[in-house]
């Protein structure tokens, strides 16, 4: 009962917040069109005239799923230096609940972001690239591609914001580790078109198997590993994270019970 209690409280101040921030929720999405409009036209600047229909989709559906993945790490694992500095860990702990239960209702803030953002982006990519974006080949695993990927960005940034609350995680590695993530990480580009060297950093990747699944419910391009092997491994991969995010947090609230919160960490 309480745990209900405390879920409705979390989601009711974020949407408070969201409402009450609104021209700060504008100035986001109008940050994130352009920021990712710079990289897709860039990525079809040189692209042959042959391939331009299908590159644009997949460029397309590359950028959906790394703004939602850029969103949740940002807007979640970047907000624990306003829970510090405003003294809020330790108000939370004097009610017994855990401030990281409050800084993923963050989430809320990141989805909203997204789903206001990528319509915007449909829309003015369609008129430049005149072309149809909205290719669906089969719903049921596109959207299973893409709750994993919200499954991935919500978990490592739980992460994350556990880690800053002892040690400093450092903000420009991560702008340099997300724009890898869309090249290298497997979101913009299938496998069977990176390098042969490039593929084994990018099977290594979680956000890999799910922007595969992602590419076949929309476009039925087939996974570089197999559809039925790729939903394995991206299942696999979920649960190994959310395992490890478990053991961070846990440790991390642990130390900060005995200790406090030593270490101010700046995203």
């Amino acid at each position: 009962m309480r745990s209900n209690k405390l879920i409705k409280a979390i989601l009711w101040l974020h949407l408070k917040r969201l409402g009450r921030y609104k021209y700060s929720f504008i100035n986001y999405i109008l940050i994130d069109i352009m920021w990712y409009l710079i990289f897709l036209l860039g990525a079809l600047m040189f692209v042959p005239s042959e391939e331009y229909s299908i590159t644009t989709v997949i460029t397309f559906w590359g950028i959906v799923l790394w703004a939602i993945m850029n969103n949740s790490v940002w807007l979640i694992a970047g907000w624990t230096w306003f829970i510090l500095s405003m003294g809020l860990v330790e108000e939370h702990y004097i009610r017994n609940v855990n401030p990281l239960a409050f800084v993923a209702g963050r989430f809320i803030t990141g989805i909203s972001i997204s789903l206001a953002t990528i319509p915007l982006i449909l829309i003015i990519f369609t008129g430049i690239a005149d072309i149809s974006l909205l290719i669906v080949h089969n719903i049921a695993l596109l959207l299973l591609g893409i709750l994993l990927i919200i499954g991935y960005a919500t978990l490592y940034a739980l992460t994350l914001a556990a880690l800053s609350f002892r040690i400093q995680v450092p903000g420009t590695m991560l702008d340099i580790l997300n724009i890898f993530m869309y090249i290298g990480g497997g979101l913009g580009v299938p496998i069977s078109k990176m390098p042969e060297q490039l593929r084994y950093v990018a099977l290594a990747m979680p956000y890999t198997h799910a922007a595969e699944i992602v590419r076949y419910g929309a476009l039925g391009i087939e996974p570089y590993l197999g559809l039925v092997n790729e939903i394995f491994i991206a299942i696999i991969y979920l649960l190994g994270i959310a395992l490890v995010t478990y053991i961070v947090v846990r440790r991390v609230m642990n130390y900060i019970r005995i200790y406090g919160v030593r270490a101010v960490g700046r995203m």
